[in-house]
């Protein structure tokens, strides 16, 4: 008897199985990619959220510093603070009319010239404390980050 050229029935049942098996670990492990879209701005509570989140997977504190006309996140090791390696889209936007007020409530904006961190996350979820005031869609805003890293909004008109 002849055999003819192809696939067994066996052969293309186990590729239907592995495509099936491999589309289905991509779509439940995939939600997590909505938070990071190339088009999505970051926002400042995103920001925060993912800091504190930081701190608790390093275990080590982690700040956001803001001032000198730049921004950066920081963790403290052995003594000193070091940059954390992120991409710069993972930061977010900040305006000039921006007005941040840290743990003593000074307020500063990003083209004042500071050495101190804006806000610092703990691995035990807590914070330092500290308030954002911004405008969204022309309606004034403050954002607080109380010390244990929960963020609430508030109006200012």
């Amino acid at each position: 008897m002849k055999t003819l050229p192809g696939f067994t029935l066996l052969e293309l049942m186990m590729v239907i199985a592995l495509i099936a098996l491999t589309s289905t670990i991509v779509l439940t492990n995939s939600s997590f990619l909505d938070r990071y879209d190339a088009d999505n701005i970051p926002t400042y509570e995103n920001f925060l959220q993912f800091l504190s989140e930081e701190s608790a997977l390093k275990k080590k504190k982690v700040a956001w510093f803001i001032g000198n006309q730049e921004q950066s996140a920081q963790v403290f090791q052995r003594n000193e603070w070091h940059h954390l390696d992120l991409d710069e889209d993972l930061f977010p936007i900040i305006n000039l009319d921006v007005v941040f007020k840290d743990s003593t409530d000074t307020p500063f904006t990003i083209n004042d010239e500071r050495s101190d961190p804006f806000v610092t996350f703990d691995p035990i979820g807590r914070s330092s404390g500290a308030s954002i005031e911004f405008y969204n869609q022309d309606v004034a805003m403050v954002l607080l980050i109380d010390q244990f890293s929960q963020i609430t909004f508030k109006n200012l008109e």
